[in-house]
């Protein structure tokens, strides 16, 4: 029952924009957020001779430059969330650039507004993290109003003169969203404020937190529900102890001056909650525990990008910082670990709270930095190895709560991706039964980012040579292998085999599809070479290419030193290109063909049928082997017209002087039927289905196979 209702839940989330966005968003701040944190890092670094490397260095030029960059990464973290958040919402919805950036623009000044800034007297903090819930907030508000009145509010006019370009234009109709929207968040501020005697809308909802410990003392209970409320908000996407920090101060931080007074005294402490309590035993590799997440995903994840993500995670949450992951994986909007976010830290609390009320391990005496690294931190914390101890305990406990919602959200994120990753692949095939240009990168919403994702996976897939070629092999009517064509394959790691023309399609649309072409001619080439090396019985190998790369400028040089490098014969090598697009090009294609054939190459046109088209297109060009649609193979044993259409491209073969091969041959009948109109070369199933490489050679080596 659970299992459903967080499977709806997750549902709901994943196909939410506003969701999304935020923690995309979130994602995209991510530089800005290592700078800042290794800025932080190198700041308070607990070495002696480093920091005092740092202040008296250049008369502290480096100190100095380090607090100049978190200054300006941390410290204003909440503008760039702000913007980040915004611009990703309003081009998800499909909005131009324009729109967006100036979408982006107001909600920034909104954020400022509700911030309640002022020239004369800036708070520099609320522009840090603790203006992060009123950045989020800001964003998606000002996104929706932007979206709202720019598709619903007939704009008046449109400017057409010289000297304006589109920008100007866009831009003067945004005014219309913009002035609306900071007119809103004004007013919304000002009642704010007059309402509840506050200085802004960002004071209001810390004062109305604060609230929940008003009257309380530094106890048990306040310590715990202190802890709950952080872990809350940080779910969310929002720094709970920064947006907690007046209670932090007010209830907490005096418990530390207390025991180090008595220390000094010669007196024992008494005060078990303070800061350093809650930096040093339950915010251990940052919010949520999240070193206990960190080696749970490390140990029993199955999935290999959250390991991937979790080693680059590994050294910023060793020094405490945790966003990397707390914002990739993602934690935030996340149903499924929302229960061990929050009782992780709990049940830390619990445990160092009552270790040291029950003298198994010494209080707090000592300030430690927030940045020290656990074990270390629990030493000089506490004065004693006991505190290290504890911190140890406490991740063991932490990763044992995290095991089960880890691998249900493992299996739940695997489903997923599955199910969208088939809904992209249908899309295309759709499209391809239609005959219908759909570009897959401007499809909105999850399956557009998901396009976008796989787009630079093939690219970096390339550039890795991690995509490699299968061969199906080709056959005469004797059984003899005449040779192959080369089939790519790209197993990708988290969505398995992709679909070759989802493949082809995303790399045309990302403009490396003849980066991948040649590619896999080198990579063909290649495999060549080990045959004629291997076997000593060269045969044809076929490779498929577009006309956009074949008439590309330098392909023809391309192709020229390909043969010479890797001591290619003349007919050992055949290009194919789709019928679809062979009959879209142009004398131009038709000049760069005839280069391919003095050089020696082979043409095929593949998928071939018997439109009027196909036949002029035969008449202007001379192909070696035209390869049937396999449709029509298909279909030829029981549609009598199929089988005469393959009659008549037989007799043209005879005519022109090409040769035809049939594809999709998948049984016997077929081969005697192929036999009596006159075709005598087969390619499918029946014979063998895409295999790797080292088959192939075997296939060869062995010379024939004997089919009954």
């Amino acid at each position: 029952m659970l299992k459903k209702i967080l499977k709806k839940i997750l549902n709901m989330m994943d196909n939410s924009d506003t969701i999304s966005a935020i923690r995309r968003g979130l994602i995209m701040v991510i530089p800005i957020l290592m700078i800042g944190a290794f800025a932080r890092v190198l700041m308070t670094l607990p070495v002696n001779v480093y920091q005092e490397f740092l202040k008296n260095t250049f008369s502290g030029a480096f100190l100095s430059m380090l607090t100049f960059l978190y200054d300006a990464t941390m410290g204003i973290l909440s503008l760039y969330i702000a913007f980040s958040i915004t611009i990703y919402y309003l081009r998800a919805k499909g909005l131009s650039h324009n729109y967006s950036f100036v979408g982006a623009m107001t909600a920034v000044a909104s954020f400022l507004i509700l911030s309640g800034v002022k020239i004369d007297d800036i708070d520099i903090e609320v522009f840090g993290v603790k203006g992060m819930f009123t950045a989020i907030f800001c964003a998606v508000v000002v996104s929706r109003l932007f979206i709202l009145i720019i598709h619903n509010v007939k704009i008046p006019f449109r400017l057409y003169a010289d000297g304006v370009d589109l920008e100007f234009n866009d831009a003067v109709i945004a005014t219309i969203p913009c002035v609306a929207i900071i007119i809103i968040f004004t007013a919304f501020n000002y009642f704010i404020c007059q309402i509840f005697d506050v200085h802004s809308f960002q004071e209001f909802y810390v004062h109305g937190i604060s609230k929940i410990f008003e009257g309380k003392d530094s106890d048990f209970f306040s310590g715990f529900v202190f802890v709950v409320i952080s872990g809350v908000f940080w779910f969310f996407g929002v720094y709970g102890s920064d947006v907690l920090d007046d209670v932090s101060s007010e209830l907490f931080e005096p418990g530390l001056w207390e025991n180090m007074s008595l220390v000094a005294a010669g007196k024992e402490p008494t005060q078990i909650l303070n800061q350093e309590f809650f930096n040093v035993f339950v915010l251990l590799g940052g919010c949520g525990t999240s070193i206990c997440l960190l080696m749970t995903i490390f140990i029993f994840s199955k999935r290999k990008l959250n390991r991937n993500l979790a080693k680059i995670s590994t050294i910023p949450m060793i020094f405490n910082i945790s966003e990397i992951l707390t914002f990739g994986y993602p934690i935030i909007y996340n149903p499924y670990l929302l229960a061990p976010f929050i009782v992780t830290p709990a049940v830390a609390y619990c445990v160092a709270y009552f270790a040291m009320r029950w003298e198994i391990v010494p209080l707090i005496t000592y300030e430690v930095e927030s940045t020290v690294p656990i074990i270390i931190s629990g030493y000089q914390a506490t004065g004693s190895i006991k505190g290290s101890l504890l911190q140890i305990v406490i991740v063991i406990i932490g990763v044992l709560i995290y095991i089960p919602f880890v691998r249900m959200y493992d299996k739940s994120k695997s489903r997923n991706e599955a199910f969208r990753m088939n809904e992209l692949t249908e899309t295309l095939k759709k499209a391809e039964k239609e005959n219908s240009d759909i570009e897959l990168l401007r499809v909105p919403g999850v399956l557009g980012a998901l396009a976008k994702c796989l787009a630079a996976d093939i690219k970096s897939a390339i550039e890795h040579k991690e995509i490699e070629l299968n061969y199906q092999l080709q056959y005469d009517n004797d059984y003899n292998c005449i040779g192959a064509e080369t089939l790519l394959r790209y197993k990708h790691p988290v969505h398995g085999y992709l679909y070759p023309p989802l493949i082809i399609k995303l790399a045309d649309e990302s403009g490396i599809l003849s980066k991948l072409e040649r590619y896999l001619f080198i990579e063909a080439a290649k495999d060549y070479q080990k045959i004629k090396s291997e076997t000593d019985k060269p045969k044809k190998i076929s490779v498929n290419v577009t006309v956009a790369t074949i008439v590309e400028p330098g392909f023809i040089v391309f192709l020229k030193n390909l043969k010479k490098e890797y001591g290619i014969l003349d007919g050992e090598m055949c290009i194919e290109i789709t019928e679809q697009m062979a009959i879209k090009s142009d004398e131009e294609f038709e000049k760069v063909l005839g280069e391919v054939k003095k050089l020696g190459y082979m043409i095929a046109i593949d998928d071939f049928s018997m439109g009027s088209t196909s036949i002029k297109y035969l008449q202007k060009n001379q192909f070696d082997i035209v390869k049937l649609d396999g449709s029509i193979v298909k279909e030829m044993m029981v549609n009598e017209r199929s089988r005469d259409i393959i009659s008549s491209i037989v007799y043209l073969a005879h005519s022109l002087n090409f040769s035809v091969l049939a594809e999709y041959v998948e049984s016997e009948e077929q081969i005697e039927m192929l036999k009596k109109v006159g075709c005598n070369y087969y390619q499918g199933y029946h014979f063998s289905k895409a295999v790797k490489f080292e088959n192939f050679l075997d296939e060869l080596k062995n010379e024939k196979k004997n089919i009954s």
